[in-house]
């Protein structure tokens, strides 16, 4: 898939996923207005016949008649508590049977609370809470079933009301419009709202999975694109590092192959040695080969051994003096560690060592110079590298210990590599739970310092 196709699918799979979340917030918002216009009209009305019961209710008590009819007696004081002006002396008990009636005839099935104004006091006074009304709540303690509902209420009035009962303060606000009033809130009317939009709920969620599945597809498409430009350049870079030691091999073997060479012994002493250097150069890069395929999948085992640190540095770094065919290195070694045992993988150990300095010989444009410093502190030791190459940019501190990572360099391939070298070195250093990182070398070059825990 090429990167301007990926970039359009990116683009419009975007704006698709936005447009579904944009219409599902229009629609969220359309419910919530609908079921708070729902709420209110719902309320209103049943707080209307709560008012016209209790108005007809006293019409009906011997020697006393409603004040007068009250067609919209509902103010909502917020947006979860409402007063009624009924102009009529209430009865709290006779109140609450007839909140339940009427907010189980308009289907609200919610909690309730509910108070009466009382002008001595100024307060709300007999307040109750109320439970999610449903169909099993009973009713028949304040209503019998004889067809006159209200003769029959009247007669449980007089039967079981009409003895006072001692007020309790409620905090309900007060309301300074009305005098003869009751006020009713519904505290948790979000669970009201919360009922109606279970659709919603199950939309959104199947919404996020298909989110989850795009973000997924998106880190799939870019891992899998991001690999095959590794996969891409590792592989002409393995080319290039191959074919250069086979073709110096296959040309020496040629002139070997010539008679007349043995006439001329400081010649075939000469391609001999190149036969020699290009299938050691072939062996290593090999080796390096299978070193990470070995780690990768976790077949490693290190060979711990009690190594002095001291000698041990001198003596890799001896090594890799005698390994470079008489090239002439500037390595220089100071340490203020008395001696100091561990345990260590020597040979990966020193490869480590050899991977830190060939990196620091390879990638410099002058005279290659490296400063090798043992040091420590109270709970660790420190082997630092430094060295005056070109140097790392700051950006890529962390991303050159990656596999296959090697820094940009434009144009200029002059120095060739797999980007392994660094990444084993990463993976051995954790293998021994030591620690690794890289600074800039003011003015020039890096520092790789390593950490060892005493």
């Amino acid at each position: 898939m090429g990167r301007n196709t990926i970039r359009y699918v990116i683009i419009l799979a975007t704006f698709s996923v936005l447009g579904i979340i944009l219409i599902q917030f229009f629609f969220l918002k359309n419910t919530v207005d609908l079921n708070e216009k729902k709420f209110h009209e719902s309320t209103t009305q049943a707080l209307n016949a709560v008012a016209y019961r209790l108005a007809l209710y006293n019409q009906n008590l011997p020697g006393k008649n409603s004040k007068s009819d009250l067609p919209n007696a509902v103010d909502q004081i917020s947006n979860n508590y409402y007063v009624v002006n009924v102009n009529e002396d209430i009865h709290p008990d006779l109140l609450e049977h007839f909140l339940i009636k009427e907010f189980k005839n308009h289907n609200l099935k919610i909690d309730f609370e509910f108070a009466i104004y009382d002008c001595e006091s100024d307060g709300m006074m007999h307040g109750k809470y109320v439970t999610e009304i449903n169909d099993t709540i009973r009713s028949t303690s304040l209503v019998s079933k004889q067809s006159d509902e209200c003769t029959t209420e009247e007669a449980l009035f007089e039967k079981h009301y009409k003895t006072s009962t001692k007020a309790k303060h409620c905090g309900l606000p007060v309301c300074e419009k009305y005098t003869y009033y009751f006020g009713v809130s519904f505290p948790n009317r979000s669970k009201y709202y919360s009922s109606q939009v279970h659709a919603w709920y199950v939309v959104n969620g199947f919404l996020l999975i298909v989110i989850l599945f795009f973000g997924y597809t998106l880190y799939v498409i870019f891992k899998q694109r991001r690999l095959s430009e590794i996969q891409k350049n590792f592989i002409n870079n393995l080319t290039h590092e191959f074919k250069t030691p086979i073709a110096s091999i296959d040309l020496s073997s040629k002139v070997i192959q010539d008679p007349a060479i043995i006439k001329h012994p400081k010649r075939l002493q000469k391609y001999v040695t190149i036969i020699g250097e290009q299938t050691q150069r072939l062996s290593l890069q090999v080796d390096k080969v299978l070193q990470m395929a070995s780690i990768e999948k976790q077949q490693l085992q290190l060979d711990y051994q009690d190594i002095e640190l001291n000698h041990f540095i001198q003596k890799s770094i001896e090594d890799f003096k005698t390994s470079q065919n008489g090239h002439a290195y500037d390595i220089d070694f100071e340490s203020t560690v008395k001696a100091w045992n561990l345990k260590a993988d020597t040979l990966h150990f020193s490869n480590v060592i050899f991977n830190i300095l060939d990196n620091a010989f390879k990638y410099c444009d002058e005279n290659p110079h490296v400063q090798i410093k043992l040091s420590e502190t109270k709970k660790e030791l420190q082997i630092s590298f430094a060295d005056n190459g070109i140097g790392i940019p700051k950006e890529f501190h962390k991303k050159v210990f990656s596999r296959f990572f090697r820094v940009p360099t434009g144009d200029i391939h002059n120095v060739k590599g797999f980007g392994l070298g660094l990444d084993y070195v990463r993976k051995i250093i954790e293998r021994h739970h030591w620690k690794i990182e890289v600074a800039d070398n003011s003015p020039k070059g890096s520092i790789f310092t390593i950490t060892i825990p005493k």
